[in-house]
């Protein structure tokens, strides 16, 4: 704790001067930020004299640059009003911070609530997404310094794309603790839940007990309670993470859980109220929408086929081998470390070609595609693109007559674009015929998009 001065002044500006005297001219000690804190210790002339204990260092200030506050109890209301006003305001999450902490010293017993803690969490939080994002400016980094010399922990992650800044949350949890109404409780979960903060290099386990982690702070609020964007971002992470569990639970061979998880993400997508999606929410329920996609075959019991046989076998170094079985036939094996989705296997009316799912990560679907040729059969795995796994699904919509034709969908998100295509494939050679981003720009080759996908796909929606 900082220790408590009769009066102190907090800094309201950007690039505030701390001076070796009384007099604009004078040397230059300091430079403070938004949310710096200053002991004052005298004043003359329009200038307070003042100790500024970030950079341990006495000097002067303009009085009109910073609010002088009495450390009082009777200040609590002014300052909590303050709070209140800057916690949803961009920009002065440093000043927030300090007006918060402030009231924390002078706030009469009983006083702080969950609320208070839900604003200082919120408030760091959009402060770390802005200090991660590409047009941060220096004084945002300054900034960041100002609200870690408040107790604000702020650490840098690692991650694909970049380092990220990220909060610690300590704020959400303590207001979470205290028992916060819906809309607070929804916005202290969806921050501690927000992707891009991971850890990188957890192990399988690791990770999904910290996904399960994630999805049981979503579920302290019902997304009804909340409503509007709100309620739509709950139900869009929640489906996200839901669908994430899902392929780990069924890694662990606990295909039950995996079917359970997968209808939790496929319920909370369909809940997704469109009418109040707000234009910033598009891209991740897009996301959530694949991820979903790739685990929908979970929740779906397996379709026998006549003459043929889809078996699954345990492999060397845990992987699982999959291989198919026709009487007339040589058969094929293949092996895989990923999740192979048995309630997936289809074949032709012909029985000449035949798929399967396969999962290699959480949010990727391949389709291994079967063909027969003379005595045997041949595999080549289909994926939703060629640029390298972000998330994406490729689906059988359905085989024509003869069987030797197929329409194929992909659906998959590179650098944030989600792009959409319907193709119609000579199975035999696995040659795209035709493509279009719509099924209706397919022509005939629409009428082969079997009634099953159209039940199940959630490329239509």
């Amino acid at each position: 704790m900082l220790p408590l001065a009769l009066t102190a002044a907090i800094v309201v500006g950007d690039h505030v001067a701390l001076r070796a005297t009384s007099e604009r001219t004078a040397a230059q000690q300091a430079v403070l930020w938004k949310g710096d804190w200053l002991e004052v210790r005298g004043g003359k002339k329009g200038w307070l004299k003042v100790w500024d204990h970030r950079h341990e260092r006495g000097g002067w200030v303009q009085a009109k640059q910073v609010k002088a506050l009495e450390l009082a109890e009777s200040a609590a209301p002014g300052v909590r009003a303050v709070v209140d006003f800057l916690r949803d305001t961009p920009g002065q999450e440093s000043l927030g911070i300090a007006y918060a902490a402030i009231y924390l010293k002078v706030a009469p017993k009983g006083a702080i609530d969950a609320p208070l803690m839900i604003s200082i969490g919120a408030m760091a939080d959009r402060l770390a997404r802005r200090a991660s994002a590409a047009n941060a400016d220096a004084a945002t980094a300054e900034q960041l310094e100002v609200a870690r010399s408040w107790g604000i922990v702020l650490t840098s992650v690692e991650q694909p794309d970049g380092a990220h800044i990220c909060y610690d949350g300590a704020a959400f949890h303590g207001g979470l603790a205290l028992g916060p109404a819906p809309a607070d409780t929804a916005t202290a979960v969806l921050a501690l839940t927000e992707p891009g903060c991971e850890p990188q290099g957890l192990g399988a386990t690791a990770k999904a007990a910290r996904e399960e982690g994630r999805l049981a702070l979503l579920e302290r609020v019902d997304p009804v309670r909340v409503g509007g964007p709100v309620g739509n971002q709950l139900r869009i992470r929640r489906a996200e993470i839901a669908a994430q569990l899902a392929w780990a639970t069924a890694r662990r061979g606990d295909l039950a859980g995996a079917a359970k998880q997968a209808d939790t993400a496929f319920g909370m997508l369909a809940r997704v109220d469109k009418e109040e999606l707000a234009d910033d929410d598009v891209p991740a329920y897009d996301a959530a929408a694949i991820g979903v996609a790739t685990a929908r075959w979970a929740t779906l019991p397996a379709v026998p086929i006549t003459g043929l046989e889809m078996r699954l076998a345990p492999g060397d170094d845990g992987d699982t081998c999959v291989t198919l079985v026709e009487k007339t036939a040589r058969s094929v094996e293949r092996c895989t470390h990923g999740q192979i989705w048995p309630s997936s296997v289809r074949a032709s009316a012909s029985k000449t070609a035949a798929v399967i799912a396969v999962s290699p990560l959480p949010g990727w679907l391949e389709l291994w595609a079967y063909r027969k040729v003379d005595d045997g059969w041949i595999l080549d795995v289909l994926a939703p693109n060629t640029e390298g796994p972000d998330r994406g699904y490729v689906e059988l919509a359905g085989f024509s007559a003869d069987g030797e034709h197929a329409l194929i969908v992909r659906e998959s998100r590179t650098a944030g674009a989600v792009r959409r295509s319907f193709e119609s494939v000579a199975f035999p050679t696995l040659t795209v015929e035709r493509k279009a981003s719509n099924l209706g720009a397919l022509g005939a080759a629409q009428k082969w998009a079997s009634p099953d996908w159209r039940k199940r796909t959630l490329v239509l929606r």
